[in-house]
C-alpha cells in the first residue's frame, strides 16, 4: 500500500507539470495511471475478501442475537466438522473454544450483576488488579474444580460462593502477600454452562446458558422449531448424537409409537431442580404481569428445568368483571387474591375493590361457598391476603349501575356532533337532537337513519347465514320467493325504523323511540342534485331546482334514446329507495330518475311470450270473475 501511495504522489507531481509535457508523455502517463488503479483495485478486493473470511463465522447468524448463536453452537457440536461430509451447515475454520468465547461476548445483560445474588462458578472470567508502587493485573478464570489460581498468591476455593463473598475472600488472601496494596476483583465475562430442559417443550435436551440468563430464555430455546432431514441424520457424529431431539427420531424412523400427544405447555408450574437438591418454582405468567424476578430466577450450572403440561380442566381459576384482562387462568399453589389481581392487569375505573365476590365449589358435596373480600384492605396491608384454591371463580363487581355508562353517537349535520350519554329507556331521538343543538340547514332528513348494533349472547347469531337459515327453517317458501328472501337478507342492515321527516316535520311521535346503548345516528347533508341514468343521452348528476318535474331533468340529460321505454320511467326516492311512477310523486333533492330500455324484438323469445300470455290470462280471468259475480248478484 505504501508503494502505491508513492506512485500516486509521483503521478500527481508529474501531472502538475503537464504544461511542460508533449502529447506523447501525456499518453504514457495515462497508461501508468490505468495500471496503477488496476493494481489498487485488485489489492482492495483481496483485503475485503480476507476481512470477509475472518468474519465468516457468523455469516448466517446475527451477532446481536444471542439466541441464534446458541442455536448454531448446539447444531455445530452435533455434526461433523467436514462440510463436504455432513452437508448440514456452513463449515467454519474455527475452534470450539473460540466460538465459546464469541458466545460469552454476546451474552445479553439486563443490568449490572448483583454481587449478593450471583454465584461464582467454573468458567467465570475475572480481572484481579493489585494497586501498589508497581501495579499488577491478572486475567483469571475459575477452574472446573471451582478454584481461582492467583500467581504468587495461591489457590482460592470459590465453590458455592456468591460474588460478594468471592471478592472479600480473594482480596483478603491477596493482601496477605501484597502488603499495603489496594486489591480489586472484577467479573469480566460471566461463564457459559449447560442446562437441561424437559417436559412439554418442542425440543427437550441440553442447552447453553449463562448465569445472567433466566429460566424463560432456556425454555424459549427448547421451543424453537428445528428439524433434521433423513439424509442429514445419517451423517451426524455418533459421539455427539445426544443433542438430536426426539421429534427428529420420530420423523426419521416414522414410528408412530414414539409420537406423543400434542400438549400445551404450562407457564405457571415450571420446576427447576438444582444440583444441591433445591427445587425452585417458575411462574412466567406472574413474572410477565408483575416484573418480579423471583418468579423467573437466574440459571445455574447443571439446572434441570421441567415444564409440565397445561391442565385447565382441573387446575384453573377464573377472573371476570371489572378487570382489564378477564379470563380463565392456570392455577398455582401460591395464588392469592392479590396475585391474580395483578395477573388480570388490575381494575377498571368502575371496580368496587371493597366487595369482590369469590365463589368456591366444594367438589365433595357440590356446595358453593360465597366470600365477599375487601381487596382494597389487602392491597394497603390492613387486612391479610386471601389464599386461593383450584376452581375458584372471582368476580370484580362495579361500583355504579351499568346504565351510568350508556352512550350514543351522533354524526353529520347537527350543530354539535359527538358522543352523548343517555338514560336507559328514557332518552329519545328528539331529546338527543335537542342536546346536540338541532339540525343544520344542510341536514337531509330523508336520508337520516339510526344504526343499532346488537351483541347477542349466542355468537352464532353474528353470522348472517345462520340467522337467515334459522328464520326460514319453519317456512314454506317456494323457490322463487326464497330466492327473493335471500336477496333481501343480503342487503338487510341493522337500522332502527325511524322516519325523520314524519317525526320532525309532521311531529309524528310514533317515531320518537327511546335510544339504546351504542346507537349511531347519521344525519347526512342534502345532495342538492338529481341523478338521471339509463336510456338517456347524457346520464349523470344535475342540480336540483325546486318545483321542477322529472321531464325537466330528462331534457337536461338530452332526452330519452330510441331504445328507451318511456312508459316504464321510475323515480327512485332518496332515503326509502322506493320506485314510484312520475305522476305519483314530487321530485325531491337526492332523487334519481331511471329510464329503462325497451325490449329488443330479438329478445322476445318463447319465455317472453309465455310470460305475456300468462299475465294476460290472469287479468282476463280476474275481469271475468268480477263480471260473473256482478251478474249472479243481479239475479
Amino acid at each position: 500500500m505504501a508503494r502505491i501511495k508513492i506512485i500516486i504522489l509521483a503521478c500527481i507531481k508529474t501531472f502538475i507539470n503537464i504544461n511542460k509535457m508533449n502529447m506523447k508523455k501525456i499518453i504514457i502517463l495515462l497508461f501508468l495511471l490505468n495500471g496503477l488503479f488496476s493494481q489498487y483495485y485488485s489489492q482492495t478486493v483481496t483485503e475485503q475478501q480476507e476481512r470477509q473470511t475472518n468474519t465468516n463465522i457468523l455469516k448466517t447468524y446475527s451477532t446481536s442475537d444471542t439466541k441464534s448463536l446458541q442455536k448454531y453452537y448446539q447444531n455445530l457440536f452435533s455434526t461433523k466438522k467436514d462440510e463436504k461430509e455432513k452437508g448440514l451447515m456452513p463449515s467454519f475454520d474455527i475452534e470450539k473454544d473460540k466460538l465459546l468465547e464469541k458466545l460469552r461476548e454476546l451474552i445479553p445483560m439486563e443490568g449490572p450483576v448483583d454481587p449478593n445474588t450471583y454465584y461464582v462458578g467454573p468458567g467465570d472470567l475475572f480481572n484481579l488488579s493489585i494497586w501498589s508502587d508497581i501495579p499488577v493485573t491478572f486475567s483469571l478464570i475459575v477452574s472446573p474444580e471451582g478454584t481461582l489460581i492467583i500467581p504468587t498468591v495461591g489457590v482460592v476455593d470459590l465453590t458455592g460462593k456468591k460474588l460478594a463473598e468471592a471478592k472479600l475472600l480473594v482480596e483478603k488472601k491477596t493482601n496477605d502477600i501484597y502488603k499495603n496494596s489496594n486489591v480489586t476483583l472484577t467479573l469480566l465475562i460471566p461463564r457459559v454452562f449447560s442446562v437441561s430442559v424437559g417436559g412439554v417443550v418442542s425440543n427437550p435436551g441440553n442447552y447453553y446458558a449463562s448465569a445472567v440468563q433466566r429460566a424463560d430464555q432456556a425454555i424459549y430455546l427448547a421451543n424453537l422449531e428445528t428439524k433434521v432431514s433423513m439424509g442429514d441424520l445419517s451423517k451426524v457424529n455418533k459421539e455427539e448424537n445426544q443433542l438430536i431431539n426426539r421429534s427428529d427420531l420420530v420423523q426419521y424412523f416414522g414410528n408412530d409409537e414414539l409420537k406423543k400427544e400434542k400438549l400445551e405447555m404450562s407457564l405457571r408450574n415450571i420446576k427447576i431442580l438444582r444440583k444441591n437438591g433445591d427445587t425452585l418454582d417458575v411462574d412466567l405468567v406472574r413474572y410477565y404481569a408483575t416484573g418480579n424476578v423471583d418468579y423467573n430466577p437466574f440459571l445455574l450450572d447443571g439446572d434441570q428445568i421441567f415444564v409440565p403440561n397445561l391442565d385447565l380442566e382441573a387446575n384453573f381459576i377464573t377472573i371476570s368483571g371489572a378487570v382489564r384482562l378477564e379470563g380463565t387462568y392456570e392455577y398455582s399453589k401460591y395464588d392469592s387474591i392479590s396475585s391474580v389481581f395483578n395477573i388480570a392487569q388490575g381494575p377498571t375505573a368502575l371496580a368496587d375493590l371493597e366487595n369482590v365476590n369469590l365463589y368456591r365449589t366444594n367438589f365433595t358435596d357440590g356446595r358453593i361457598e360465597k366470600h365477599i373480600i375487601n381487596l382494597a384492605g389487602i392491597l394497603n396491608h390492613s387486612l391479610p391476603d386471601f389464599k386461593l384454591e383450584a376452581g375458584d371463580k372471582i368476580i370484580f363487581r362495579k361500583k355504579y349501575p351499568r346504565e351510568a355508562s350508556l352512550d350514543v353517537t351522533i354524526k353529520g349535520e347537527v350543530i354539535s356532533p359527538g358522543l352523548y350519554p343517555i338514560l336507559k329507556d328514557k332518552t329519545t331521538i328528539k331529546d338527543l337532537i335537542q342536546e346536540a343543538g338541532g339540525f343544520t340547514s344542510d341536514a337531509s332528513l330523508a336520508e337520516a337513519k339510526i344504526i343499532r348494533f346488537t351483541d347477542p349472547l349466542d355468537k352464532a347469531l353474528n353470522n348472517p347465514d345462520y340467522k337467515r337459515l334459522e328464520e326460514i327453517r319453519m317456512s314454506d317458501l317456494n323457490a322463487r320467493t326464497r330466492e327473493y328472501y335471500n336477496f333481501e337478507s343480503a342487503i338487510k342492515r341493522d337500522y332502527a325504523a325511524v322516519n325523520f321527516i314524519e317525526l320532525f316535520e309532521k311531529n309524528n311521535e310514533a317515531y320518537n323511540i327511546p335510544l339504546q346503548n351504542g346507537d349511531i345516528i347519521l344525519i347526512p347533508p342534502k345532495q342538492k342534485t338529481i341523478y338521471v341514468y339509463g336510456q338517456v343521452l347524457y346520464p349523470g348528476y344535475y342540480q336540483y331546482i325546486e318545483d321542477k318535474d322529472y321531464e325537466y331533468y330528462l331534457n337536461l340529460a338530452g332526452g330519452t334514446s330510441d331504445m328507451a321505454d318511456d312508459s316504464e320511467i321510475k323515480i327512485v326516492k332518496v332515503g326509502s329507495h322506493n320506485w314510484l311512477d312520475p305522476e305519483d310523486t314530487k321530485m325531491e333533492s337526492g332523487d334519481a330518475i331511471w329510464v329503462p330500455r325497451d325490449i329488443d324484438p330479438r329478445d322476445k323469445n318463447f319465455d317472453f311470450y309465455f310470460s305475456w300470455f300468462q299475465n294476460t290470462i290472469a287479468v282476463v280471468a280476474g275481469v271475468a270473475t268480477v263480471v260473473l259475480t256482478v251478474i249472479l248478484a243481479s239475479k
